[in-house]
């Protein structure tokens, strides 16, 4: 058997970057994610550092929401000026910074800090000690906003170092990867838990593991410079701004479009995750599976982030239905999962719509890309997953507001995708109409095909 045939079948390589480089934008991709300790934050704050789950859920963790959502933003204009290699360096450490201050941070400065609150002592104000170790946990809360937010940066670094027909592969082999990092922590988490192993032994993987993270991102080559003295320019020139880089960037009928599928599918799928673990405690607050359940959907978005390039050029021949049929298939699995009230037939629902969800993201920010006319792709990724986060801050008040049953909430979760498919196919129609003045057409170039816009 032809061993190195047959890897090559199921690894696609691409053409335009070598193996050393492909190598590592794996390894980082793996090393970055891979974190036993991250499903165990919370019980480590409430047990080792004492913290009550009203302030890690108050207090701490919101303050890692907003910044995520205002880095979110402002990771184009940084990326710009600082480059995006710089980006991505600033974040891998961030983060590991994130994790040390996380597990040092009380025995170096918050330990005496809690040691005083717990012993119900204060200074004049009264307030201190509780405001300041608050504030201690709050600044590895805004590190870790600030790292995740990074990532985006990653994702459309990648589009600068290889060929347009490679886009797919590349997007989806590093997001492959990732999510299979993903899965083999939490899968080492649930073992080192099984075994009563120490905090100590998460963190100490965890941080190994962004060390290397760490170091890959130094053999990572340097941005272009002509697209970054290019857009450094137009910012100089006073009669064209940001707004004039918005409008140029989203000028496509078509990219447009499959922008507001992204933000809406983002925030759609985000609500259910976060309330996956709630709707798995409602039906069987016994079912030990619940860690595994979230582990294994995982696996399958890593399984449908590799099958994304081989279904590929069927989602540029089905122009926009495809993510028609995306929205729809997930507001139907919200509904079982709102009526359907067996745990199995929960677990299994929410393994697809996690698979179904990552195979269309990592088409919709391929499409998106080969859409983009004048290559901003980082603005691209900052401006839909802000908007995505955005949505799903505003839901997700919304629902707390109402005060519904987790059963009802699913099903309100479904209406949104049933709303949200009805706009797609609408701006679809809108979009089909005027095709003949701003079309875009499958063309053959070589092996793969390509979407470009008629000119």
């Amino acid at each position: 058997m032809d061993w190195r045939g047959w890897l090559s079948s199921v690894f696609p390589r691409s053409d335009s970057i070598s193996r050393p480089l492909l190598t590592v934008l794996l390894v980082y991709s793996f090393s970055s994610q891979f974190l036993p300790i991250e499903p165990y934050l919370v019980p480590y704050l409430t047990t080792v550092k004492d913290f009550t789950n009203y302030q890690v859920t108050n207090f701490i963790f919101p303050v890692s929401v907003y910044a995520q959502l205002i880095f979110t933003l402002i990771m184009a204009p940084a990326s710009y000026y600082l480059s995006h290699k710089v980006m991505i360096i600033i974040g891998a450490f961030g983060l590991s910074l994130t994790y040390l201050i996380a597990w040092c941070g009380q025995s170096l400065v918050a330990m005496q800090i809690m040691q005083a609150m717990l012993e119900g002592k204060c200074n004049i104000y009264g307030k201190a000690p509780f405001g300041l170790s608050i504030a201690v946990m709050s600044i590895p809360a805004v590190m870790y906003g600030f790292a995740t937010s990074s990532r985006l940066v990653f994702s459309s670094y990648i589009f600068l170092l290889v060929l347009e027909e490679d886009y797919q592969i590349m997007t989806s082999l590093t997001q492959t990867v990732s999510l299979l990092s993903f899965v083999l922590a939490s899968e080492l988490g649930q073992l080192l838990a099984l075994t009563d192993s120490s905090y100590e032994i998460y963190f100490i993987i965890s941080l190994v593991a962004l060390i290397v993270s760490c170091a890959s991102t130094f053999l990572l080559p340097a941005d272009s410079s002509s697209r970054s003295l290019s857009y450094l320019t137009r910012l100089g020139n006073p009669s064209k701004g940001w707004t004039a880089t918005l409008k140029e960037t989203w000028g496509g009928k078509s990219l447009k479009i499959l922008s507001v599928w992204w933000a809406l599918a983002f925030a759609g799928v985000s609500l259910v995750q976060n309330y996956g673990t709630t709707l798995f405690d409602a039906i069987d607050s016994h079912s030990k599976f619940n860690g595994h359940i979230l582990a294994i959907s995982e696996a399958g978005g890593s399984l449908g982030s590799y099958c994304a390039i081989y279904i590929d050029k069927f989602s540029y021949r089905s122009r926009q239905f495809i993510y028609v049929l995306g929205s729809l298939f997930m507001g139907i699995i919200c509904v079982l999962m709102g009526v359907y009230t067996k745990i199995w037939g929960a677990y299994l629902s929410y393994v697809v719509i996690c698979t179904i969800y990552r195979t269309f993201s990592c088409l919709v920010s391929v499409q998106c890309g080969r859409l983009l006319s004048n290559g901003q792709f980082i603005l691209l990724f900052s401006v839909n997953n802000f908007a995505g986060l955005l949505i799903e801050t505003l839901l997700q008040a919304a629902v707390e507001v109402v005060g519904l049953s987790i059963y009802s909430q699913f099903i309100a979760f479904s209406g949104f995708f049933f709303v949200a498919t009805a706009i797609f196919i609408t701006f679809s129609c809108i979009d089909y109409r005027g095709d003949e003045s701003n079309k875009y057409v499958l063309t053959e170039t070589g092996p793969e095909g390509i979407l470009t816009a008629d000119t």
